[in-house]
């Protein structure tokens, strides 16, 4: 029978481990987890139950936290250069049982090491981890599951001809929403994707309400940074299952759902307040969820050559403000209209970045665990780079006025990488340009290039 085995030092994940059990029993059934301190019946012999427990699993999770590769006893030896130790037994067995190893990095930690690590343990660090985080579990615990069912199949079993069994939920309801999406994405037709994604969009509309997220109301200056971060983070929650759908529908690089992701734009793009200004911090951060929303299509839309998507999105897509004036979302979404540069800085967690990239830096982060899986590393860095210099040259075309992101400081220091990668999605026969973007003129890409290089040489320098 397949199975989960949960792997953690005590002291070191308690809290993690405890998530994982629950996500993982609430969905396989809890015959299907093996977690040490509920799975061994009182009097059973622990070494046998445990070793057993390992025989009849799929998958090994093994949680990390911040003290796993350096916890020591109390006779100050490390804990996993002892053989005994049940961590590294339960890890060795694991391989050595064939079964897969996945490392769960908690709360930010870095990967593992193999130089930091037993000899015995150096593989560990070569496997492919994933990351839960306590202020992301609602986006990290679902994504894991989904990871499971793709991996082991067998873990969503068929129900019995005697009807589900206790614990476990009845047929159908195991089927992880991400491998239904991406089946759903190959069907000739694609009807079940539009509304997949809507019946997301409008779950993530009915929780963005006035009452959850009032934007009237006073905060003393010293409250502020705390009670934004907070309103962020909870945006972020809201968004996140919506933006996983996104993330891969847009990636997968079918035409067929251009006018999906547009209207889905259009649906969170807030009416453009009549006189809106960096002092109403609540009404401009109630545009982080459209923000959100666009920088996972653009990303999304960058890695898969869909540059010209990049542009409808920005550039043919409009909020509408009381008096029916429209505004581009390229405008209404520029960043420093959404969270003022000198509060990002100024959040508990983001703080110490220079205030013109803070919220570049929150966005990448966030949108790296939403695109986990489909476009990974590097590439990931490469596609929200590429995709800010784009949106940077877009808005620069527009107006004198650019959101630098992240992007702009390696920029300065190497500006020839950068549009050297660029160069053939702003050449006259590129998809972007035949969009519609620069006017399909390769003089005006050339006049943004260097407003681009001016303004960042202004604003780092």
């Amino acid at each position: 029978m397949p199975g989960v085995f949960v792997n953690y030092r005590t002291g070191d994940g308690e809290w993690a481990a405890a998530l994982v059990k629950r996500e993982l029993s609430a969905r396989f059934g809890g015959d299907q987890v093996f977690y040490a301190s509920q799975s061994i019946r009182l009097g059973e012999d622990f070494s046998r139950e445990i070793l057993s427990g390992l025989r009849r699993c799929e998958v090994l999770l093994a949680l990390i936290g911040p003290r796993w590769v350096n916890a020591v006893d109390r006779e100050g030896v490390r804990r996993l250069d002892k053989p005994d130790d049940w961590v590294r037994r339960e890890i060795l067995e694991a391989f050595d049982c064939g079964l897969r190893v996945i490392p769960v990095l908690m709360d930010g930690i870095d990967p593992l090491r193999e130089a930091d690590l037993p000899d015995a343990l150096q593989r560990v660090a070569r496997c492919q981890y994933l990351r839960i985080h306590h202020r992301s579990d609602d986006l990290d615990l679902p994504r894991l599951v989904d990871e499971l069912v793709e991996l082991v199949p067998e873990l969503v079993a068929p129900r019995s001809s005697s009807g589900p069994r206790p614990g476990r939920p009845a047929e159908g309801e195991l089927r992880s929403p991400i491998t239904e999406f991406r089946q759903a994405l190959s069907e000739p037709l694609g009807l079940s994707v539009y509304e997949r994604v809507q019946a997301a969009a409008t779950a993530a509309l009915e929780l963005l309400t006035e009452a959850r997220y009032p934007t009237s109301g006073h905060l003393d200056e010293a409250d502020l940074p705390a009670a934004l971060e907070k309103r962020l983070t909870a945006y972020e929650h809201d968004m996140a299952p919506l933006l996983r759908l996104v993330a891969i529908g847009v990636r997968s690089g079918d035409q067929r759902h251009d006018e999906l992701w547009a209207a889905l734009v259009e649906r969170f793009l807030r009416p453009v307040p009549r006189h809106r200004g960096t002092h109403d911090v609540w009404t401009n951060a109630a545009a982080y969820p459209a923000l959100l929303l666009v920088y996972v299509i653009g990303v999304a839309a960058v890695s898969a050559g869909r540059e010209d998507l990049v542009h409808r999105t920005l550039c043919r897509t409009s909020g509408t403000d009381a008096d029916g004036r429209t505004t581009p979302a390229l405008r209404a979404l520029a960043l420093r209209n959404v969270v003022d540069p000198r509060h990002a800085a100024g959040l508990p967690t983001w703080g110490g970045m220079p205030p013109h990239q803070a919220l570049s830096v929150q966005l990448r982060q966030v949108l790296n665990r939403v695109f986990f899986n489909v476009v990974d590393g590097s590439a990931f860095d490469w596609a929200f780079a590429d995709y800010e210099f784009l949106r940077s040259l877009l808005e620069l075309h527009d107006a004198p006025f650019s959101s630098l992101g992240e992007f702009a400081v390696r920029l300065e220091h190497d500006d020839s990488v950068i549009y050297q990668r660029n160069a053939s999605r702003l050449d006259a026969e590129s998809a972007l340009l035949r969009s519609g973007a620069f006017d399909g003129d390769t003089a005006r890409v050339a006049a943004a290039w260097r407003e681009l290089r001016q303004a960042t040489r202004a604003r780092y320098r």
